[in-house]
């Protein structure tokens, strides 16, 4: 094969021996029979047969293969391989030329005509030599590009096959490369996918993918995500956000600010900066997360509003988090079920702190009939599902109800991780919970006790979960008559809140209302009227209603506070203001536990 003129460089129908290639649909044959090819080797020998002999050097077969992307040069040899494997006999004419790339040797022949030396130059003598012949030649062109353009319609579906084709087969292509290149031998399957073995394997890959993947950023950012993906399936959130937080640096050096790049690993740091407790964080990349989804295909939109709606609940943004759960639920079907399940789950949440109950009870269940109805997948999630639930029949005083949800959640969470996984103890702290609005501060504190430790050694000082377990131990220990541990204990909550819930005011509601509550179990009432005084403006700065049930609660906490100072009247009056507010709350359930607190204190 001699050289021929750049012209020759089109697709069209080739034929080596016997095989033939069709380099517009990418359709192989040998020996008759069909032959598939992945989309990097269909370029490569596209780009071999047009370059009729010559040599093509490894930077100029990476750019067909993988256009727009950097690969390692490894990729290219695998291909190559390939390519090879599937022509057959006429593999071997794929030669490597020293210092070079590889060309393909030996003759050719397109539409019927053999390639050989100085058939570019005779091609265009017949199309072009002279102006008659030139005239003919745009003219059957122009033809021919309208006939292709009204074909283009029937290519277009089978291209879009041919890319999720593709996707697929570059899924493998990286699976495969996990497993030969950085897992033993049997090593995914050997426990399963919470076994130390494939824990092992995983950090592993971590520690040696840098190295491995140096010249591969495009594989590395995506091993990067798998890495995180696995990590918070364990639960370890944190190194879930150092691998994203690596994934989007590869990412932004490589496709600069693009949204379509980067948002999908902003939406993912998002939920484990969340899970990880570091919320601050968490907020101005779930904002950058639903900006970068701006403009994208609605799907991508909506996991966006929903992964900020549930940084926006758990920091008590409760009005605006409802109302991104709706518009993520006004594109429900693009959502996935698991996607759907969460969606409800916060909605409950959300729901039950705006004091709409009806809607958060069917938004809870909703939740747990999604779990459900995903049978084994995730079994954590159905725990989680369970134990909020339960905690909040706890909060509205169904405590037989929400024990069966505790008990169920128990079960989910030990076939997920083990007794021993933090998650495992949200029923216990549903069961305090339940404790001291039963009046059983000393069982609360028994719950609370290793709880607070696990939450400390586990999530750190300063996550909301660890914040909520030490205020509500501090109430625990003072109803139970533990004055010092419940100083310490509050001494401690007030450091740490001035620093995790500056600024969200939703979520210090509940915060300072407890603290009031313990300063009063512990006579200190001018205290206890400072922490009411601070609820109050709190509720005042994030909107809470006058008819929603925190506000009759303070009045209730005045009463305990009233009667730490020895005021029964102001007591009673306090607590008589309490049950007549709480009486107008649309909805309240009947077993609601400040009903029965404030007629106690009111001498009903």
């Amino acid at each position: 094969m001699a050289t021929g003129g750049e012209d020759d460089s089109e697709g069209g129908h080739w034929r080596i021996e016997d095989a033939g290639f069709d380099a517009t649909t990418g359709r192989l044959t040998v020996a008759g029979r069909a032959v598939e090819l992945d989309r990097p080797c269909r370029a490569l020998l596209a780009a071999l047969l047009a370059a009729d002999g010559r040599a093509l050097g490894r930077d100029a077969l990476l750019a067909a293969g993988w256009p727009g992307r950097i690969v390692h040069e490894n990729s290219l040899t695998k291909a190559i391989g390939r390519l090879r494997q599937a022509l057959g006999a006429e593999g071997a004419r794929i030669e490597a030329v020293y210092g070079s790339g590889y060309r393909l040797k030996g003759p050719a022949e397109r539409g019927g005509v053999t390639m050989a030396g100085g058939a570019g130059s005779r091609w265009r003598q017949a199309l072009v030599g002279d102006r008659r012949r030139t005239a003919t030649t745009l003219a059957f062109a122009g033809l021919a590009i309208c006939v292709a353009l009204a074909v283009a319609a029937l290519f277009a579906a089978q291209a879009a096959r041919a890319r999720a084709a593709e996707e697929a087969r570059e899924k493998e292509a990286l699976v495969a490369f996990l497993s030969s290149d950085l897992f033993a031998p049997g090593e995914l399957a050997a426990q399963g996918r919470d076994g130390p073995s494939l824990r092992a394997a995983v950090a592993r890959a971590a520690a040696t993918m840098n190295t491995e993947l140096r010249d591969d950023p495009a594989t590395r950012v995506t091993v990067h995500r798998m890495i995180a993906s696995a990590y918070a399936g364990w639960g370890d959130y944190e190194a879930a956000v150092l691998h994203l937080h690596r994934a989007r640096a590869v990412a932004e050096r490589l496709h600069g600010a693009s949204a379509a790049k980067t948002t999908p690993i902003d939406i993912a740091l998002c939920s484990n900066l969340r899970r990880a407790g570091d919320t601050r964080l968490a907020e101005t990349t779930c904002a950058r997360a639903v900006r970068g989804a701006q403009g994208s295909d609605a799907r991508t939109v909506a996991v966006a509003q929903l992964a900020e709606a549930k940084l926006l609940v758990d920091i008590g943004d409760y009005r605006r988090g409802a109302a991104l759960l709706d518009a993520a639920a006004a594109q429900g079907a693009r959502l996935t079920p698991g996607e759907r399940a969460d969606l409800q789950w916060f909605a409950g949440r959300a729901q039950a702190k705006l004091g709409h109950f009806a809607r958060a009870d069917a938004a809870f269940r909703r939740n747990l009939a999604l779990r459900e109805a995903m049978g084994g997948e995730r079994p954590s999630l159905t725990g989680w599902a369970h134990a909020d639930y339960g905690s909040y029949l706890a909060s509205i005083g169904d405590f037989a109800a929400a024990e069966r949800h505790f008990a169920r959640a128990e079960a989910r969470f030990a076939a997920a991780r083990g007794v021993d996984a933090v998650d495992a103890l949200a029923p216990d702290y549903g069961r305090a919970l339940a404790a001291l609005d039963s009046g059983d501060p000393q069982g609360a504190r028994d719950r609370l006790r290793p709880i607070l430790q696990r939450y400390r050694a586990a999530l750190g000082g300063d996550h909301l979960r660890t914040l909520d377990a030490m205020t509500l131990l501090a109430l625990a220990e003072a109803q139970a008559g533990d004055a010092a541990r419940a100083t310490a204990l509050l001494k401690e909550a007030r450091q740490t809140g001035a620093r995790v819930l500056y600024r969200r005011d939703g979520r210090a509601v509940c915060f300072h209302m407890r603290r009031a509550r313990t300063l009063a179990a512990l006579g200190d009432t001018a205290g206890a009227d400072a922490e009411a005084g601070r609820a109050a403006a709190a509720m005042d700065r994030s909107g809470v209603p006058a008819s929603h049930p925190w506000r009759a609660r303070l009045h209730c906490v005045a009463a305990r506070i009233a009667l730490a100072r020895g005021d029964a009247g102001a007591g009673r009056d306090e607590a008589k203001r309490c049950l007549s507010a709480l009486q107008r709350v649309a909805d309240l359930p009947a077993t609601y536990p400040a009903l029965a607190e404030a007629r106690l204190l009111a001498g009903e």
